[in-house]
């Protein structure tokens, strides 16, 4: 059995203090970034709107919230959903598969990426009846075109497993931070981000983080201006392995010097000497984690189904 998930961003926006990162990426082999743990405990903690804030603020590394979906729900997901993974648009490194679009998809990866961009453009091939026609789009406009197209995905989903599994965990954190506006970025009319991927992790990843401020610099996207950001991973499929490691290092312009060229991750000397935490999948199990850390995720070890005629593959 493979594992599966559905995951999505938290971001908190605020304009950047005058400060660019160039995407450019230094000659490796400097010093680690200086270490300054934010981390007040390393055990995870309940969802609670508190716990959520110190999550995003880096003073907690993880949340866990068992049970967040019952396993026939969570099973009812798996049937709608595995005649339906397909790779992602562009990745370098270990397979990638969802249902869905991230816009990872349409980021700068590897460093010929960032220095070979030219306007952030893609082509697009059609088919047609006398043959296929190109279009030159840009990036963001094909990445809005794909999202757009998704936009009832959850409700499509939910329609065949009985729960919107995205809008209850929306629905959760607005319960609980009354306060503060929780809402998908959007850069305007037909220009709103997807979020809530179903991903297929079967394989490992890269050592890496998600901060977008670095990643998504070729283009103007909007959530290039985020201060702080987190993830979500709602697991949905039991495995053997496909753990989560979340190390205690914070991106700086520093981890630079620890980049893979060729691909979006990091090399592990970045970690070595750091604590870190384990996400451990588990059926129903709602887990957040700040993605600003580096984090990675072991290879899930491939079991039968005979449940299930399609391959199963693990969601985060």
């Amino acid at each position: 059995m493979s594992q599966y998930a559905t995951t999505a961003r938290t971001l908190s926006r605020a304009p950047l203090a005058g400060k660019a990162f160039s995407p450019a990426l230094p000659t490796l082999g400097r010093a680690a970034p200086p270490y300054q743990s934010k981390w007040k405990r390393t055990a995870p903690v309940p969802l609670s709107g508190e716990n959520f804030l110190d999550v995003l603020f880096n003073r907690t590394p993880v949340i866990k919230q068992p049970g967040f979906l019952g396993r026939e729900e969570c099973f009812a997901h798996e049937k709608a959903l595995s005649h339906r993974i397909a790779p992602y648009r562009y990745y370098t490194g270990p397979l990638l598969q969802r249902v869905g679009c991230a816009q990872f998809e349409y980021q700068a990866q590897a460093a010929a990426d960032f220095e070979n961009r030219k306007n952030g453009t893609c082509h697009l091939v059609l088919p047609t009846g006398t043959g296929d026609l190109t279009y030159l789009l840009s990036e963001k406009e094909e990445y809005f075109k794909v999202a757009q197209s998704l936009s009832g995905l959850h409700q499509e989903v939910a329609d065949q497993t009985g729960v919107n599994a995205w809008e209850k965990v929306i629905g959760t954190l607005r319960a609980l931070l009354p306060d503060y506006e929780i809402v998908r970025a959007s850069e305007g009319p037909g220009k709103t981000y997807f979020s809530g991927n179903f991903r297929a992790l079967n394989d490992s990843t890269c050592l890496h983080c998600d901060w977008t401020p670095y990643d998504a610099a070729t283009e103007d996207w909007i959530i290039n201006q985020v201060t702080h950001q987190a993830v979500f991973n709602l697991y949905m499929a039991p495995v053997k392995g496909g753990r989560t490691w979340v190390h205690d290092v914070e991106w700086s312009e520093e981890c630079l010097n620890f980049r893979d060229p060729d691909t979006y991750g990091y090399r592990d000397e970045i970690i070595h000497g750091r604590q870190n935490v384990v996400v451990k999948p588990e059926v129903g199990d709602l887990w957040f984690f700040n993605s600003r850390n580096m984090h990675q995720v072991e290879k899930v070890e491939p079991e039968p189904c005979p449940e299930l005629e399609k391959l199963i593959i693990k969601f985060t």
